[in-house]
Parts: C-alpha cells; structure tokens; sequence
C-alpha cells in the first residue's frame, strides 16, 4: 500500500471517529431526553393518572371551573383553566403537567395531559409558567381545537415518545409557484 494511499485511510478513519463521537454526543446530551425531563414525565404521568382514576377529585375540579365560568364574562381571563385541569367550551377536559424551562432550566418546555377522551397527549409548545400563555387566549371549543392549536401529540402514556419535539413544527420549504407568487 502506497504511503498516499496510507495517509487517506487514516484521514477517513479519524473522520469516522469524529462523526461517530459527534452523533453518540448528540444523542446522549440531547436537552429533550435529559435525565431531569424524564424524571419529571415520569413523576408527571403518574400524578396525571392518580388525578384521573380518582373520580370525586376530577369532578370536584371540574364543578369549581363550570362554577366559575357561570359567574364569569366569556372574555375574563383564566376562567377555563386550573392548576391541573383545562375546560373546553363543549364540556371536553385536559388533566395536565405542564413544565417552563424558566421554571428549571434542566427542562425543557413540556405539557403532558390526558383527555376527557381516555387519550395521552403531549406537547412542546410554550405555555410559560403558570400557563400564563393559555390565561390570555380564549376558552377553546373543544379538545380537538385544543390539540391542533397548541401542536399535541397522542403518546401512550408512559413512553418516551412524549420527549419528542413539537413545537416549533419544522419549515415547511415554499414550492416554486407559492415562491413565485410572493415576488
């Protein structure tokens, strides 16, 4: 084997291992998988489920936000939400986690829920803390408004699915008509 040829097959091999580091240090330090926001989901999941599986709490809940919303203007803040419940327009709920990366900057932006539905969902979107974001924004209709307004996913319930990103969604590339139509 030539020197040249020598010196190439080292160069790629340094490569490899460049890339090879470089992807294991992207999966193992990936902020969406840390180790604080899986235990937090697992810590969140399971409040969400004792919450649910006790009938009397949920409904306790539900009749003080029902209540609320009957003395309230539909305009007044807040009025849907709870520290762990939201309230649709149509009766439909969310039994929610949620965490702020302002809250600990360990974790990234997460909302966890389980439906009025039986359905898991999550969420990456940033409601800040004390879901301030949602105490601005009018009572939606229903649950699957809420789902495609504030970009939730269906999971499993105890899976690391719910760690993948939502929001922001992705660019979507302009076509070359709709790029022709904007000049």
């Amino acid at each position: 084997m030539s020197r040249v040829a020598k010196g190439l097959l080292i160069v790629a091999g340094i490569c490899g291992l460049l890339i090879a580091l470089w992807g294991w240090a992207a999966i193992r330090y990936n902020p969406l998988r840390s180790e604080a926001r899986r235990a937090w989901k697992e810590k969140a999941i399971a409040e969400i489920a004792a919450r649910v599986a006790d009938p009397s709490r949920l409904n306790g809940e539900l009749d003080a936000l029902r209540s609320a919303q009957a003395r309230e203007e539909p305009r007044e803040e807040g009025f849907w939400i709870s520290d762990h419940l939201l309230l649709m327009r149509n009766g439909d709920w969310l039994a929610y986690a949620s965490i702020c990366q302002k809250e600990d900057r360990r974790i990234r932006d997460l909302f966890l829920a389980r439906g009025s539905d039986g359905q898991w969902y999550y969420s990456t979107y940033h409601f800040c803390i004390g879901m301030v974001v949602l105490r601005m924004e009018e009572q939606p209709e229903s649950l699957a408004e809420f789902v495609k307004a504030y970009y939730l996913r269906p999971f499993d319930g105890h899976s690391d699915e719910c760690l993948r990103k939502t929001w922001p969604p992705a660019a979507r590339p302009r076509s070359a008509s709709s790029s022709a139509n904007h000049r």
